[in-house]
Formats: C-alpha cells, structure tokens, sequence
C-alpha cells in the first residue's frame, strides 16, 4: 500500500526518474535528492525537491539510485539508518558500496529501521547468512536490470552506439 505513503528517491538521473514515473499513479509524496540541479523536472512531475537530511527523516522508503563513487561509498551509514524513520524501509538496487552493510545488519537487528530489500552487494555474491537470513530483510541476486525489456534496449544501446561510431 503506497498511497499516502512518503518515498524518498535519492539519484534523480534516468533510473531515479522512472522510479518517479512509476510511483505518480499510486498517490505518494515524493521525494528527490540528486547532486544535480533536477528543480524543473521536480514541477514538471509535482514531486518535492529535497535534501538528503529532510529526505531520509521524512520518508517511509527511502530508495537508492546512484552510481558508486567517492561522494556515495558507505552513504548510507550508522548516523544515516538511525535518523531513518523506525518503520521506515531501505531499497538498493544502484550499487552495494552505497550501503554500510554492517550499519544496516545492526539497524534491521535492533529495529531502528524495518525492512530493507537489496538487489546488490559490496561482495557479490554475498556471503553473510546471518544477514541473508534476516526476516526483515529481502534479497535478490543482482537482476533489477535483467527483464526481457531491459536486456534488450542494453544490446539496442550497443548496437546504436557501434553504428554511430561506425558513421564517423
């Protein structure tokens, strides 16, 4: 049930805004923080602008979309999970560094947070069966971006790519 509910979508670039996208039928607040200036997007979809602070105290799912880099490593972090509402819900399907797993196991153990889904790792595959095995925690192994639709467009983008290289 996400109507209602307030999401806060943190990497407002193409897959962050699909998330938008998809979100806008169900009635949610929406949320976006991106280093990037995405103000005009943010009117266009009616979503709020944010920082990363009010995003993660306000949100009831917090979801990542951003690249690994040295801004994003370890991110999400102790400090991070407990300013997280305590029913609030952690998504990652970007990248694992972004996530300081430790930091999350203590938080979905001690219940400062109360849930997480996770599509990636830092190590992959993971290893951690006592984090694996947590009940509020769901895993997948790596294949947001593995549907039928997705694995064609990427070898679409190839093929475009070879072709206008081809052209030069």
């Amino acid at each position: 049930n996400l109507s209602g509910k307030t999401i806060g979508i943190i990497g407002c670039g193409n897959v962050g805004k699909e998330v938008v996208h998809l979100l806008k039928p169900f009635g949610c607040v929406i949320l976006v923080c991106d280093i990037e200036d995405r103000s005009k997007f943010c009117r266009e979809q009616g979503v709020i602008e944010s920082s990363i602070g009010s995003l993660i105290e306000k949100s009831d799912i917090v979801t990542l979309h951003v690249p690994l880099t040295d801004l994003t490593r370890n991110m999400i972090d102790e400090t991070v999970l407990r300013k997280m509402q305590a029913n609030a819900y952690l998504i990652n399907t970007s990248r694992g560094g972004v996530v300081n797993p430790s930091a999350l196991h203590k938080a979905l153990v001690s219940g400062e947070i109360s849930g997480a889904a996770l599509d990636v790792f830092c190590s992959e595959p993971p290893d951690n069966m006592a984090f694996l095995e947590l009940p509020n925690l769901m895993v997948t192994p790596h294949i947001g971006g593995n549907s039928v639709e997705a694995v064609e467009a990427m070898g679409q983008a190839a093929i475009d790519n070879l072709v206008a290289f081809l052209k030069k």
